[in-house]
C-alpha cells in the first residue's frame, strides 16, 4: 500500500481531498498535514512513498519543505499540487519536485500522476556503472531553485564554459531549429530555448561528448545516434501544444537514446554483442537486451536522467519511449510525443499504440511533420 502525505495550510484543500480520495483508501494510506511545519514532523516519525505539497504557504513554503524532502527522504515522489501559475513559482518547483500540478486538480489526474511516478522507481535497474552530472547542469539546477532566475543568469553561467557555449550555439542556429536569424549569443539563445530546455540542450552536448566510446563498437555510431536524436526531438516538440509537455517532450527526445551512451561508453563489449544478435536475428534490440539482462537502455537513461535531477516527465519519456503502451493510463503527453516521434523517424509506428490514444486521425499530419523535418 501506497503512503501519502497530503501539505496545504488550507483545512479546505486537504478535507476536499480527503473527501475525494475516500476511494482510494484501500490503495493508500494517506496522511494531511496543515503546515510545512507539520510535514516534518511526520517525516521524522514515517516514511512516505509520496508528498504532494501546496507551493505558497505560511511559514515554511512549499519548496523549502520539499527541498527537506529531498535530503531527509530521498527515495519518496515529491508532487507540487498549486493554484499559483507564476514564473517564479514554477521554476522554484521544478529544482525540487518531480512533478507539477495546477490547482484545482481531477482527482483521477493526481492518482495518474502518483501511480505513474511510483511507477517509475520501480524499474529495474542496470549494473551499468552511471557517470555523475556534469558541472554546468548541477549549477543550472541550482540555478532554477532561484525563482528570480533569468536567461542572463543561465547564459552567464553556460558563458564560462568556451566549449559548450560554442556547442549550444551551434545546435541552435543548425538546421534542427529552423530559426530565420543567427543566434548570436548564449544569452539570446536562453531566451529563445528557456531555462528547461536550454539545461536539456547543455546535458544532450555533454552526454554525447562526454559518454562517447574509447574504441570504435561494431554497429554503433555515435553521430548517427546524435542525428537521430536530433530528429525525434524536432518531430516530438511539434506534436504537441505549446506549454510544459512540449519542453519535456523535446529535452527528452534529445535524451532518450543516453543508455546507449552509458553502454558504450561503459559496458562496450555488452552493447557489441547484444547490437550483433540484433543485426543477425533481425528483432529489436530491446527484445535481446532484456533477454540478456532483463533490462533495456532506456531504463538505463532514465536511471542516469533520474540521478541527475531532470524532472519525471522527462525521465518517463525516456524510460517507456520503446513501450509506453506499459504506462497507466496513457494520453498524449511527453511520453506519448517521443514514442510516436522515434515511431515516424524510424517508419514504424505503432498503429494500434496510436489509435489507443485516440489520435487515430492525426496521424497523416504527422507523417507529414516527420518529412519536413527529415
Amino acid at each position: 500500500m501506497r503512503r501519502v502525505l497530503f501539505v496545504d495550510d488550507e483545512m479546505q484543500v486537504l478535507d476536499s481531498l480527503r473527501d475525494a480520495l475516500r476511494p482510494r483508501r484501500h490503495e493508500w494510506e494517506m496522511s494531511f498535514a496543515a503546515s510545512g511545519e507539520d510535514a516534518l514532523d511526520r517525516l521524522e516519525r514515517e516514511v512516505y512513498d509520496v508528498i504532494v505539497s501546496d507551493m505558497r504557504m505560511h511559514g515554511m513554503d512549499g519548496a523549502t519543505l520539499l527541498g527537506l524532502v529531498e535530503l531527509s527522504q530521498p527515495g519518496a515522489v515529491r508532487i507540487v499540487l498549486s493554484g499559483s501559475a507564476e514564473r517564479d513559482v514554477v521554476t522554484r518547483a521544478a529544482a525540487v519536485a518531480h512533478r507539477f500540478l495546477a490547482k484545482p486538480c481531477d482527482v483521477d489526474e493526481l492518482a495518474r500522476v502518483v501511480e505513474r511516478s511510483c511507477a517509475l522507481r520501480s524499474l529495474p535497474a542496470s549494473a551499468t556503472r552511471l557517470p555523475a552530472a556534469p558541472r554546468l547542469h548541477a549549477e543550472l539546477t541550482a540555478l532554477l531553485r532561484d525563482g528570480g532566475a533569468t536567461p542572463a543568469d543561465a547564459a552567464a553561467i553556460i558563458e564560462r564554459d568556451v566549449a559548450m557555449s560554442a556547442k549550444v550555439l551551434a545546435l541552435v542556429n543548425s538546421a534542427w531549429f529552423g530559426l530565420r536569424r543567427r543566434v548570436a549569443d548564449v544569452r539570446s539563445a536562453a531566451v529563445y530555448l528557456g531555462l528547461t530546455t536550454l539545461r536539456g540542450l547543455v546535458l544532450s552536448a555533454h552526454a554525447f561528448e562526454g559518454l562517447a566510446p574509447a574504441r570504435r563498437i561494431e554497429g554503433f555510431d555515435l553521430d548517427a545516434v546524435q542525428r537521430r536524436s536530433l530528429y525525434v526531438a524536432q518531430v516530438a516538440r511539434r506534436l504537441l501544444p505549446p506549454g510544459e509537455q512540449r519542453d519535456d517532450a523535446f529535452t527528452a527526445a534529445l535524451l532518450h537514446d543516453v543508455g546507449l551512451l552509458a553502454l558504450a561508453a561503459d559496458d562496450a563489449d555488452y552493447l557489441a554483442g547484444v547490437l550483433a544478435r540484433a543485426r543477425a536475428s533481425g528483432r529489436p534490440l530491446v527484445e535481446i537486451e532484456l533477454e540478456e539482462r532483463g533490462v533495456t537502455h532506456a531504463e538505463l537513461g532514465a536511471h542516469l536522467l533520474a540521478r541527475w535531477g531532470l524532472p519525471d516527465p522527462i525521465v518517463e519519456a525516456v524510460a517507456y519511449h520503446h513501450r509506453p503502451e506499459a504506462l497507466h493510463q496513457p494520453r498524449l503527453d511527453a511520453v506519448a510525443a517521443v514514442a510516436i516521434a522515434c515511431g515516424l523517424v524510424d517508419d514504424r509506428v505503432d498503429t494500434d499504440y496510436i489509435a489507443a490514444l485516440g489520435v487515430t486521425d492525426r496521424l497523416d499530419a504527422w507523417r507529414t511533420i516527420a518529412a519536413e523535418v527529415m
